[in-house]
């Protein structure tokens, strides 16, 4: 599918002020329901810490119902915001982002996210350097400073199953999220935190937009499984830091986001494993009702989850 789209407002180089520009190099696309604090957060950090190339900035909201949509366009005029009377999903919404999209590369970024100098720069010289990256992921902090565990292997069935892999001590790596690991080098990897990553525009017209069937969870490592498929790189950069809340939507709707993250397994695995679709239908399903019994217990499910 070709990634065409209208023409959004773009940045000259370095610019606060939105003024329009005929070249665009760097797309970031935002994607939000209900985060009107955050979005407008991490649109401030975007101002304050601008790309050095010619940008762009698409806000796509997805039926939110706390006047995002007014907030953005009172307080970032100069960001394109391309308003759903519904919730269709997060890949659905990506889509429209990416297709719209005139940048060579695309940032895709969650609302809570908070850009700290030169990340955005940091991602794209990534893909530049590395001709054959498909993607490169942003190296996630907590508010505090904390590093976040954000990458990993692509996952095996067990250990989706089983949830979050531990790895052995020391710098070598493994698991479907690498937990203790410094994240300080740049490193091919299986795939990454979806808070924050850019996307080569050329790979994505080779491998397709995201799959839509899955509605929230899952849709990212189906991208870059299908990518590293047909012979692209996924990489990990360290200097691309930025700050990540978590959390923002996923908790105004647990129950739906278990079903949806259970459902994205489910397609993931039956379309690597058309044989098995049966069994992991009835086993995905039993671990989904698991899960949402956990939701009256003594404890945050979406914390332990994360």
């Amino acid at each position: 599918m070709a990634l065409r789209g209208a023409h959004p407002r773009g940045h000259r180089r370095g610019s606060r002020s939105g003024v329009t520009t005929e070249r665009v190099d760097i797309s970031i696309v935002i994607v939000t329901w209900n985060s009107r604090q955050a979005v407008l957060d991490c649109l401030s950090s975007l101002t304050a810490c601008p790309p050095t190339l010619p940008w762009e900035t698409i806000v796509v909201d997805n039926g939110s119902r706390d006047q995002t949509v007014e907030a953005v366009e009172r307080d970032h005029a100069w960001a394109r915001v391309i308003p759903n009377a519904t919730n269709r999903g997060l890949p659905a919404a990506n889509n429209q982002g990416l297709i719209a999209a005139r940048g060579s590369y695309v940032v895709v970024s969650n609302p809570d996210v908070v850009y700290r100098p030169g990340a955005v720069d940091a991602l794209c010289s990534l893909l530049d350097r590395r001709p054959r990256a498909a993607f490169a992921f942003a190296r996630l902090v907590d508010p505090d400073g904390a590093v976040q565990t954000c990458v990993g292997d692509l996952p095996t069935l067990a250990q989706a199953m089983g949830g979050r892999a531990r790895r052995a001590p020391g710098r070598t790596a493994s698991g479907f999220w690498w937990h203790g690991w410094p994240h300080d080098r740049e490193v091919q990897i299986g795939h990454g935190g979806e808070s924050c990553y850019a996307v080569r525009r050329d790979a994505v017209a080779e491998i397709g937009l995201q799959d839509e069937r899955f509605r929230l969870d899952w849709e990212g490592i189906d991208w870059v499984a299908r990518a590293r498929d047909m012979g692209w790189e996924v990489w990990f950069c360290p200097d691309a830091e930025v700050i990540h809340a978590g959390g923002v939507s996923i908790r105004q709707a647990r129950a739906r986001w278990i079903v949806w993250s259970h459902r994205g397994m489910y397609l993931y695995f039956a379309r690597r494993r058309p044989a098995l679709r049966p069994v992991l239908a009835a086993t995905i399903a039993a671990r989904a009702t698991a899960k949402l019994a956990l939701l009256v217990a003594p404890f945050d499910v979406y914390e332990r989850a994360h």
